[in-house]
């Protein structure tokens, strides 16, 4: 049940933790207590939208956005105050003109002296604890002697050179920056290169950017361990690892190709990993053994260095790279070895020449990346020449991208290339991270599968793998299953890529999304891997049964009853919970055509034109969030509803339903702030002796006004 956590966790946060809505609170209480010793006529906004019940009452009701609308009041009233000059920001003839001899003035000195000398000292004593901290190393024990005596932590100035040769010509070359660390390294060798150091130097390596996406607190060698275990290398056939990366800068990098050097006690290089990195923000891990040197190309290299030890390897390429080719095809290595290079040239080298051949064997690309220079160790980099390396080479990471995007944009406009769609990955692949809707509808899926086969009467062992999860497989077993003897009805469901949680709540039916998202699709549009198919109806039974158990729907669409593996009592649904479930299934429209679609819907005569006329019921997994979870189902059906209002209206992005949503809030606090600060109804720190008839409708304005972020959260629910 580790998902099923993840998303309760995620709903009891409400998006914020304790240290915001700390911080958030103090900012409010500071602003409210400016208001009340400030002239009433400039503080009347302020203390009117601070002291609305309304504010408790989110608070208790746990509706966690109340930070994001306090936050949003307290910058818009600040921005508008300064505007309005309700306040104004302090000036140096202001502390010119101030009498520093009056005795209020001396006692406000001396008190915030004595605060600052207090301040000061429990930074010192926080900042000597950390750099303590920072001295103990807490990171796996090196266990080779040969990392640091031949390949130390370095810096290493390059150039990375593209040539393609069909079907049209077009070269470019531009400066790249590798650095290369032992892998087992951990903290900061020197203020140049750190891996995972806190604080970090100015080029860092951080072990989560490498090998898998789960379990981010794992080391380098901690990761490529648990990787090289599941590819059947354990570690007696390797005792030391080298990784040459492009760092981070600034917590920024762009690292399109990472090469892992592996070797064993002899020092001999053994296996190399090839990790590459598309713009899609997905992953392939080339595991590599030397050989096939007859299918590599000839290099520079070899009239020079004859003896080099070079690594060379082809192999079948199936990851999307570029949109200009295809998955098909094959790739071809050529490497030398750094430790060889290093007794050849008495310093290590980098160079690395990749030749990518289509299917038919024509080569298509030669890419390569090489030392220009001999590597500056970061163990022993003197300061000046450290200042000189950073301010040469601080702007290469953050070029990189751009680069690739304008010479993708010549190949597009001036040599006309055909363009590749991206397909979805393929199970040896890793699949782009999690947007944060995706991330709570698998906590969501998760739970629903596993009370949907937990319950089910027909023997059925499911094991599920969600994205990014392969090494925390979840493997439920039906009731039948457990009195089976034979055990042989197995089924595995293994999601290839986040974007299927997002695709799958757009069906209304489970069986219609696994149909389209797995099996009557095309290989480059599933999502998800369902092994062996023929199950499958099993588990479709099983949801139906849990789901729909005959009784009549309501006018709505939603079942008042439930079967088996949901609550038989069913929770109490206001009307107004009615209503926006049924918004929800109104809005509900089918996911994103897909990049590649299947041969069966292509049309060739354009005038027809096919029109879903089915009505669309709340699907399996909307009954069961709403039913076996009500304190969370608000949350499952705002992220549903703002996915579905983004593909109907922003083109599938719901960052800008995000976006507008905060637009529109803005607004009502800020014609709120206007109005108010224009009314002194019935402000209490300015009473009126009178009151007139139509201070009841401005009364009835401000109130409106004051309470409309409030309104509009609790319509959204």
């Amino acid at each position: 049940m580790r998902v099923l956590a993840a998303g309760t966790m995620a709903h009891e946060t409400g998006g914020g933790v304790p240290t915001k809505k700390l911080l958030v609170s103090t900012w409010a209480f500071l602003t409210l207590w400016w208001s009340i010793f400030t002239p009433p006529d400039k503080t009347f906004a302020a203390r009117l939208l601070l002291l609305q019940p309304a504010w408790a009452v989110r608070v208790l009701l746990d509706d966690g956005t109340w930070p994001q609308d306090l936050i949003l009041m307290l910058v818009l009233h600040a921005v508008y105050a300064l505007w309005a000059g309700l306040w104004s920001l302090p000036r140096i003839y202001h502390s010119i003109s101030t009498s520093y001899s009056d005795d209020a003035m001396q006692i406000y000195i001396l008190l915030f002296s004595m605060l600052g000398v207090c301040g000061l000292s429990a930074g010192g004593i926080a900042h000597r604890g950390n750099r303590l901290e920072e001295r103990e190393y807490h990171g796996p024990k090196r266990t080779a002697a040969i990392e640091e005596a031949l390949l130390p932590p370095l810096l290493i100035p390059s150039k990375t050179t593209h040539s393609r040769m069909f079907p049209q010509k077009h070269s470019f070359e531009y400066s790249y920056l590798f650095v290369g660390v032992p892998v087992g390294m951990a903290g900061r060798s020197s203020k140049a290169l750190s891996v995972d150091g806190s604080p970090p130097s100015w080029f860092n390596v951080k072990a989560s950017d490498y090998l898998f996406r789960e379990r981010e607190e794992l080391s380098l060698a901690e990761k490529l361990k648990i990787y090289l275990d599941k590819q059947g290398i354990s570690e007696r056939h390797y005792s030391f690892a080298y990784l040459v990366t492009a760092p981070r800068f600034l917590g920024y990098s762009f690292n399109p190709v990472s090469f892992w050097y592996i070797y064993d006690g002899d020092a001999q290089l053994k296996y190399m990993i090839l990790e590459v990195n598309n713009t899609f923000d997905e992953r392939r891990l080339y595991l590599l053994r030397p050989g096939s040197p007859d299918e590599t190309p000839e290099s520079p290299e070899d009239e020079e260095s004859d003896n080099t030890l070079f690594f060379k390897e082809t192999w079948q390429k199936d990851f999307h790279v570029s949109p200009f080719n295809s998955r098909k095809g094959t790739y071809s290595l050529r490497a030398i070895d750094p430790v060889a290079a290093f007794q050849q040239y008495g310093h290590v080298k980098v160079d690395n020449t990749i030749v990518l051949r289509s299917d038919k064997g024509h080569p298509k690309l030669v890419a390569r990346v090489f030392s220009t220079e001999p590597p500056t160790s970061a163990l022993t980099v003197e300061t000046l020449q450290l200042v000189r390396f950073v301010a040469s080479w601080w702007w290469v990471g953050f070029v990189t991208f751009p680069r690739i995007v304008a010479q993708a944009s010549k190949l597009f406009f001036t040599k006309k290339l055909h363009v590749w769609f991206r397909p979805e990955v393929t199970p040896t692949s890793i699949g782009r991270i999690y947007t944060p809707e995706e991330a709570q509808i698998e906590a969501y899926f998760s739970a629903f599968l596993t009370s949907i086969v937990e319950a089910a009467d027909k023997s059925l062992r499911v094991i599920y793998q969600a994205a990014h999860h392969s090494d925390s497989e979840l493997v439920l077993y039906s009731s039948g299953y457990l009195r089976e003897k034979e055990h042989e009805r197995t089924l595995t469901v293994k999601i290839l890529s986040p974007a299927f949680y997002s695709r799958f709540v757009h069906y209304s039916h489970a069986k219609e999304a696994f149909d389209r998202e797995a099996l009557a699709t095309d290989e480059k549009n599933r999502t998800l891997l369902i092994e062996p198919p023929h199950l499958l109806p099993i588990l479709l039974d099983a949801m139906k049964q849990a789901t729909a158990s005959g009784a009549p729907s309501t006018p709505n669409g939603l079942s008042d009853s439930s079967g088996p593996g949901l609550p038989s009592r069913q929770p109490y649904k206001s009307p107004l919970d009615s209503l926006r479930w049924t918004l929800l299934r109104k809005l509900r429209c089918p996911p994103a055509a897909p990049a590649y679609p299947p041969p069966s819907t292509v049309q060739t005569d354009p005038s027809i034109k096919i029109i879903d006329i089915r009505t669309h019921p709340l699907s399996e997994l909307d009954l069961f969030t709403r039913t076996t979870n009500p304190s969370a189902s608000s949350l499952y059906r705002r992220t549903l509803t703002n996915l579905f209002l983004a593909q109907r209206f922003t083109l599938g992005l719901p960052i800008l339903i995000t976006a507008l949503d905060l637009l529109f809030r803005g607004s009502i606090l800020l014609a709120a702030i206007a109005y108010s600060s224009r009314n002194d109804v019935f402000d209490v720190l300015r009473p009126r002796a009178h009151y007139e008839r139509e201070d009841v409708v401005a009364v009835g304005v401000l109130l409106a006004l004051a309470n409309g972020v409030h309104l509009w959260s609790f319509l959204k629910g």
